[in-house]
């Protein structure tokens, strides 16, 4: 091997290693892989869940085009239930006691 081969990043931090512990550190990339997509479908839940919080859902419609006054009575009550559920959770900022 080159001296020049040596020197390289490569060389130092994968070449040098015996075959044996090259193939135990390759058994690691699966559960690497995992972790990170467990990790990514954590923080992408938490961001849909923030984003549609305060969402209700699509309703069915009636053959003729919009929603029944009933569904639409139905969803309005549901949203100012779901806000002022919410209203509880929010933290004072200033004043208060």
């Amino acid at each position: 091997m080159a001296e020049n081969e040596k020197e390289s990043l490569w060389y130092r931090l994968w070449d040098h290693r015996p075959l044996k512990e090259k193939q135990r550190l390759r058994s690691f990339v699966p559960y690497i892989l995992y972790g990170i997509a467990v990790f990514y479908g954590i923080i992408y839940l938490s961001i849909l869940n923030t984003i549609n919080r305060e969402r209700t859902g699509t309703t069915v419609k009636t053959w003729f085009g919009g929603d029944s006054q009933e569904i639409i009575d139905a969803r309005v009550k549901e949203e100012r239930e779901i806000k002022e559920s919410f209203k509880a959770l929010r933290k004072r900022v200033s004043g208060g006691h």
